[in-house]
């Protein structure tokens, strides 16, 4: 039997009876009478259940109170359909201890305040309350309720809730934009916290019990006010579960917890430094630079959750802090753009391996495509002796970076490679590089010069620095640019956007970028630069050819001495000076001592095969020094009183036998 009859309610103090009085038999003389509440409501029913579900309203045209009756000629109400009070403005509501379920948008844009739900509410149907804006307090009764997705939504100024003591699960979106909503307590009963159940509420912190096994997707997206958050167990944290958490400072999250390799749980929390009650990062002191450490009582939650995150705080730092070590210890103020660019391609290749997809590792996984990929995999030492892992993504983003860092324009570039532009895709850089002239673009693919074998003076460079012509023999391909790459990159992390340019102007500087850099024998270094000053041979490289170098190396060819700029470049990387700064503070200087100490005189200068004789001024002849080091490129001995305005000099010769001297130094002996 369906009714769909308005049925005016007279209060149980008029009729003389309680509602409960009704009998079966009573039942249709009881659906068809006619009266009306105390508050003169009308309401309209369904019992083809057996029980009364609430259908109809009739709205009395100003904001009022409703009371819901707990039966209905006879009928037991148990539930309220969709849509029945969507729009008007109840000011509050009262539910029968009989009702089991409340209906899609059954109360949207309703006025209350308060909530009090009944011990036998067992489901709430979608958006059932959500757009209350004047709603503050609810409260359960009951042990658990399903609480469909979008319940509370946009309820702006909830601040209170009490959820059942043995609730399971939180839909999806149920509190989202629920702005006043500072905290709640979750049940430990809980396990599922459902897709952006809390995504932009008023939350300040936030303790998920240890019996949560997942906290889905968004479900904290945008809780701007969030500062704290505590988990206790071995939750999963989906895609974006923290995503745009900017007030966030704290976090505590046991080994257990993780977030997938494919995911990206922690994403724009700028203000993230404490992991687990640590400060994440700190600095030492190296030689007078500042080097950022990690705290180690954290390794397993950055390797869990955040060396696949994007723009947390502590992870931004701590990259902004390496790129700029890498840059001050590795490169010098003399060196061009190319030494340098060659420089941070060697740390690259000497401190990343390619992804090994050693256990449950993969190509495709989240950390090896985020900017911190080299960096903190570097950090968490995961191939051991301080190497990191990652692919051509990853590569790619670090030296951008690192070439940001040392001022140095430079731009992420992807492709799918392969016949047809059908293969898979490859990432790579367009570097701006200033010779001793102009700037002109080269490009450079640090991932595959990864995988050749270096020497003592670096790496090799097959692809280092070479025209966009050779990069497409190279990769033996069609290359077809994929747009969004340079948004995202920027996106990722700031020294990613240091230098900006539409994707169209990179294809076009790409496909402009026909200079060739001079490097036949492929050492990262201009050929005939040969006192290294980033440019193509002129003048100054004339005389660092034939005035030092062919001395240092004896005798040789162009080609042959170009072959030996590596091993200059090394020695001058010891010394931190540029070749000129170097040669003139190679040789030996004038000393002062006391009579019994011992003075020391040296001849720093790299070269193949070159013998040293240490000589004396005895006021008419050099005189060889009677002392077993003079023969070696340091000298050494006792000083008497009557060595006392000795000049010193050093006869060098260079295997060819070829005789070259710095100037004799004065010994004062007091």
């Amino acid at each position: 039997m369906k009714h769909s009859k308005l049925i005016k309610w007279l209060a149980a103090a008029a009729l003389g009876v309680c509602a409960a009085a009704f009998s079966a038999g009573m039942t249709a003389e009881a659906a068809t009478g006619t009266g009306t509440t105390e508050n003169g409501l009308a309401y309209s029913y369904d019992t083809e259940t057996g029980e009364a579900t609430i259908t109809g309203y009739t709205y009395p045209g100003s904001p009022a109170p409703v009371t819901i009756p707990s039966d209905i000629s006879g009928y037991t109400v148990t539930a309220i359909a969709d849509d029945v009070f969507w729009g008007l403005h109840v000011s509050a509501v009262t539910f029968p201890d009989t009702l089991r379920t409340i209906g899609r948008g059954a109360f949207i844009g309703s006025d209350m305040t308060s909530i009090s739900f009944p011990s036998g509410l067992t489901d709430i149907g979608e958006q059932a309350f959500s757009g209350c804006s004047n709603l503050q307090y609810i409260t359960f009764a009951s042990t658990s309720t399903n609480l469909n997705r979008w319940a509370f939504w946009n309820c702006s100024q909830l601040y209170s809730v009490t959820l059942p003591s043995g609730q399971t699960a939180i839909g999806n979106a149920v509190f989202q934009g629920c702005t006043n909503l500072k905290s709640i307590t979750l049940p430990a009963s809980l396990t599922t916290i459902g897709p952006v159940s809390f995504a932009q509420s008023g939350l300040t912190s936030i303790t998920i019990p240890k019996n949560v096994t997942v906290v889905d997707d968004s479900a904290f997206f945008g809780c701007s006010a969030l500062k704290t958050v505590r988990i206790k167990g071995a939750a999963e944290l989906r895609p974006d579960a923290f995503k745009g958490c900017t007030a966030l400072t704290k976090v505590y999250l046991p080994d257990s917890s993780w977030t997938k390799r494919s995911s990206k749980a922690f994403v724009n929390c700028p203000n993230l430094t404490n992991v687990n009650g640590y400060t994440v990062l700190s600095y030492q002191n190296i030689d007078g630079h500042q080097y950022p450490v990690l705290n180690p009582a954290v390794s397993t939650a950055i390797l869990n959750h955040f060396s696949r995150s994007i723009n947390v705080k502590f992870v931004n730092d701590y990259c902004t802090a390496l790129c700029n070590y890498i840059v001050e210890t590795e490169t010098d103020p003399w060196m061009g753009d190319a030494l340098k660019a060659r420089q941070l391609h060697d740390w690259l290749v000497r401190h990343c391996a390619y992804e090994d997809c050693n256990g449950s590792e993969g190509l495709y996984d989240s950390e090896n495509h985020v900017a911190s990929s080299v960096f903190l995999s570097y950090a968490l030492n995961v191939r051991g002796e301080g190497i990191g892992e990652t692919v051509c993504d990853g590569y790619t983003k670090a030296y951008t970076m690192l070439l940001s860092a040392a001022g140095i324009e430079s731009y992420p570039v992807e492709a799918f490679v392969g016949p047809n532009k059908t293969g898979d895709g490859h990432a790579w850089n367009l570097v701006k590089i200033r010779s001793s002239y102009d700037y002109k673009f080269y490009e450079t693919d640090v991932t595959w010069d990864d995988h050749t074998d270096g020497t003592l003076y670096g790496t090799m460079y097959t692809r280092f620095l070479r025209n966009h012509a050779e990069m497409q023999a190279i990769h033996d391909t069609q290359i077809h640019l994929l747009t969004p790459t340079l948004q995202e990159c920027a996106n990722q992390h700031p020294l990613l956007s240091v230098y900006t340019a539409t994707n169209d102007a990179v294809q076009t500087i790409m496909a402009n970028a026909t200079e060739t850099f001079l490097d036949n024998n492929h050492d990262g270094i201009y050929d005939d630069d040969f006192d290294l000053s980033g440019g193509y041979m002129n003048s100054t490289d004339w005389t660092a050819y034939y005035d030092y170098l062919q001395f240092l190396y004896g005798s040789g060819t162009r080609e042959q001495l170009s072959a030996k700029l590596p091993e200059v470049f090394y020695y001058l990387r010891q010394r931190h000076m540029s070749f000129w700064e170097y040669l003139a503070s190679y040789g030996p200087t004038s000393q002062t001592v006391h009579a019994g100490d011992t003075a020391h005189f040296s001849v720093n200068l790299f070269g193949d095969g070159l013998t040293y004789q240490w000589k004396y001024w005895d006021g008419g002849h050099w005189v060889a020094v009677d002392d077993p080091s003079a023969t070696t490129n340091e000298l050494s001995f006792t000083a008497t009183p009557e060595m006392n305005g000795r000049y010193i000099i050093c006869f060098l010769r260079n295997k060819d036998g070829v005789l070259f001297y710095p100037d004799f130094v004065l010994l004062t002996v007091t």
